[in-house]
């Protein structure tokens, strides 16, 4: 069975809560990244920002001086376990109308994402995400 920590992107960058959205921008452009997880100052998972968050905020995140990560991130984060089969991945994607999502360990701390385009490089490469009902076909 493929798990979700063979097709992940394992180096995630990630922003603070409290970074400006000039520098959340910043960071994502840089890495030519869509999104990237929020964490706290206690290092916490707390939100999920995306391109989309910074280019269309909400009226009431914008009018103060300098919209904050904070402001304009959504506290909703998906995410699927590392050791999760990929097919998991693909249905959360799938269900929630997902670009990426975000990849835990057991003990719920952030080891990577799981993207469309980390779906569609599996399939390139000839990784097969059937199910078997036969148990003597997993090794």
């Amino acid at each position: 069975m493929l798990t979700v920590k063979e097709i992940m992107t394992k180096k995630v960058y990630t922003v603070e809560f409290d970074a400006s959205a000039g520098e959340a921008a910043w960071g994502l452009t840089l890495r030519q990244i869509g999104a990237a997880p929020v964490k706290n100052r206690d290092g916490e998972l707390v939100g999920i920002l995306t391109k989309g968050d910074l280019v269309d905020p909400e009226p009431s995140q914008w009018i103060k001086k300098e919209a904050t990560v904070g402001d304009l991130m959504d506290p909703e984060v998906i995410a699927v376990y590392e050791d999760d089969a990929a097919l998991v991945a693909v249905h959360e994607l799938a269900s929630k109308n997902q670009h990426r999502l975000v990849v835990l360990n057991t003990e719920n701390k952030l080891v990577g994402i799981v993207s469309t385009m980390d779906i569609v490089r599996a399939l390139d490469k000839g990784l097969s995400f059937a199910v078997s009902d036969d148990p003597s076909s997993e090794k």
